[in-house]
């Protein structure tokens, strides 16, 4: 998959953090000194941390080469690193608080995660994390069904995008085997946007973008939008102002490092 965009990321900001700051409330540490954040992009979720703890040493982590760029370039101060999440992360050393949002969908293997994610938590340290689950989304269903039909299906070859976003259940049954003190919520976000394209230009930097990455040119890119623009007309309603709820699925859960 081609580099992240975090410029077109970032053009819903304030969307996509509201997150980070719902999961940042439910965490109840006292004396936190480090943290790092999985996955933290173009750094919206890592200014989060900061601003919350900020006597606190904050690590940045992605894999994206751009998304450091942008955070570095905003945040200088913090530390940034490039790096994968899903790889060993132990050289890191131990944190209060190990964040990650909207980050391991996009990681195979997720009770191995989260076990090494656990395993750098110091004591009574706290593994704070939200997932995204589109997998019952208007939205993600478009995006399959264009691509299996017509010349779509010809170009990108049979090819879906495979997430890695489980029930709250599943994430119960890995942790509590980690911890006796865990908590795992769930939020509906409805998202206002302006009409149906605003969708579009929503998902293009997330869950199309590997669909995007395929197609061989910008021709070709905006039929596919168009065309998923289509379907997603007729599965989201215009509301009597004029917007178009747009709502989002997020499960969280946090994971305290006690005996």
């Amino acid at each position: 998959m081609e580099d992240w965009n975090p410029n077109l990321y970032l053009r819903f900001e304030k969307e996509r953090t509201q997150p980070v700051k719902d999961l940042i409330s439910r965490v109840k540490k006292d004396d936190v000194r480090r943290v790092v954040d999985i996955g933290c992009g173009p750094g919206n979720s890592t200014r989060e941390l900061k601003n919350k703890w900020p006597q606190a040493d904050i690590i940045g982590l992605d894999s994206s080469a751009n998304m450091i760029k942008k955070a570095k370039e905003d945040m200088p101060e913090l530390q940034w690193i490039i790096a994968d999440a899903g790889g060993d992360l132990s050289y890191l050393g131990k944190f209060d608080i190990v964040f990650s949002n909207a980050v391991i969908q996009w990681i195979p293997g997720q009770e191995g995660l989260l076990g090494r994610l656990f395993s750098i938590l110091g004591e009574g340290g706290v593994l704070a994390v939200q997932v995204p689950n589109t997998s019952n989304m208007p939205i993600q269903w478009a995006i399959d069904e264009i691509a299996g039909i017509g010349k779509w299906d010809s170009i990108l070859k049979g090819y879906k995008q495979e997430f890695f976003y489980e029930e709250p259940e599943f994430y119960y049954d890995i942790l509590c085997r980690l911890t006796k003190e865990l908590y795992i919520w769930e939020t509906r976000y409805f998202h206002v946007m302006d009409g149906h394209r605003q969708i579009i230009e929503w998902i293009k930097s997330t869950g199309m973008k590997p669909y995007l990455d395929k197609l061989p040119d910008e021709r070709l890119r905006e039929e596919f939008q168009e065309d998923v623009l289509k379907l997603l007309e007729k599965e989201y309603q215009v509301q009597k102002d004029g917007k178009v709820l747009f709502p989002f699925r997020r499960i969280f859960f946090t994971a305290y490092n006690v005996k």
